[in-house]
Formats: C-alpha cells, structure tokens, sequence
C-alpha cells in the first residue's frame, strides 16, 4: 500500500470516527448508530495509520506490523 493511500484511508476512517461522535453528541444519530460506526471504522484507522507510519516514500516491501 502507498503511502498517500494509506494516509487517505486513515483520514477517511478518523473522520467517520468523529463524525458519528459529533452526529451523536447533537443528537442526530441514535446512540447504536454511532456505537456501530465507531467500532466498524476505528479497526480500519488504526490498521491503516499503522500501515502509513511504517511505510517508505518510495515503493517496497512494507515492514510486518504483527496483527
């Protein structure tokens, strides 16, 4: 995985993340709602800021970051 796309993917699950938060916070969403979307996209953020932080600006073998 590049590093610009893991770095979109974990900006893109950050913001769900927060998004459902805030959405739950003003009352927008039911609580289930955000607790759903919260626990789907925090795995992918911390998996793919994992990815980004090991990864090499150029393009090569991405070290293993155990699972």
């Amino acid at each position: 995985m590049k590093k610009q796309t893991a770095r979109a993917v974990t900006a893109a699950a950050g913001m769900v993340c927060v998004a459902s938060s805030a959405a739950w916070r003003f009352g927008l969403v039911e609580t289930w709602v955000s607790i759903v979307l919260t626990v789907v996209a925090f795995p992918f953020f911390l998996v793919a800021l994992g990815l980004w932080w090991n990864a090499a600006e150029k393009e090569g073998d991405t070290p293993f970051i155990g699972y």
